[in-house]
């Protein structure tokens, strides 16, 4: 429950800092989890397999700071993002590969987009609200109910419909690609812990089929789409172009999530 208290409190204070000023205080706060061993033992397993075993520590370090420093930018980010506007936002987007979705929209079947936990993925997702997209974004439940409903409505404050992951929410999903619109789900992470095995980054895991299975299930095409910050905390969205997908074979399932993969290494 504190943590939905933290995030009410933060809204009705941080969240009317000038977004230079709160990027500053979002820094300073990874700078004092930086000294925490617990705070980055993580992330520095995680950069490890993306940077490579041999990576000497000064890089190491220097990597973990800068995901530390971008995650508490990133809920910054969050909870002033119903006091930006939407041209507000355009402004610091910079998208490469628009035209990749727009194909893959034109054909009618609907268009699973796939993405990883990378960038600021509530401000990128407001790229749908931009360009008149209908999409549904896929979340995580979280827990308590109040902290889930008080982040769904952040970040649906403009308009983005974000659904998390529970009873009939399948259902929903399959219904908006029938409807021809997209549908957005990150595929780094097992969350339910019913993937299938793949090798990402070099080691043997278990990634998330869900995507893969409802696009081979209804003919929808499979884009991948990510958002990165760059130097100056603007965002950088690149679509790429759609996955050639599988469809037969008891091996199709399988071949496809590593496509993904691939794609997310890259």
């Amino acid at each position: 429950m504190w943590k939905y208290y933290m995030f009410k409190i933060a809204g009705t204070s941080l969240a009317y800092l000038p977004r230079k000023i709160g990027y500053f205080g979002a820094s300073i706060i990874a700078d004092f989890a930086f000294i925490f061993p617990a705070a980055r033992s993580g992330v520095a397993d995680n950069m490890r397999h993306v940077l490579g075993f041999n990576t000497d520590n000064a890089a190491l370090k220097k990597a973990i700071h800068g995901v530390l420093r971008n995650t508490a930018k990133n809920y910054f980010d969050l909870i002033k993002l119903p006091r930006m506007r939407l041209d507000e936002i355009d402004r610091r987007l910079i998208v490469h590969g628009w035209k990749h979705l727009e194909d893959a929209l034109d054909q009618k079947r609907g268009v699973v987009l796939v993405t990883a936990h990378l960038g600021s993925f509530d401000i990128a997702a407001q790229i749908f609200a931009i360009r008149s997209v209908k999409a549904t974004v896929l979340l995580e439940p979280l827990k308590p109910p109040s902290l889930l409903s008080h982040v769904t409505a952040l970040r649906e404050s403009h308009g983005v419909s974000f659904m998390p992951g529970q009873s009939g929410t399948l259902e929903s999903l399959m219904r908006s690609l029938h409807r021809g619109e997209a549908i957005l789900m990150a595929c780094d992470r097992d969350i339910k812990g019913n993937g299938i095995t793949s090798i990402f980054f070099g080691k043997e895991t278990t990634l998330p089929t869900v995507a893969v299975r409802i696009a081979m299930r209804t003919g929808a095409a499979i884009v991948p789409i990510f958002c990165r910050r760059d130097g100056d905390n603007g965002y950088v969205i690149h679509v790429e172009p759609a996955i050639n997908v599988i469809t037969g074979g008891n091996s199709a399932v399988a071949k496809n999530v590593e496509k993904v993969a691939q794609v997310m290494e890259r």
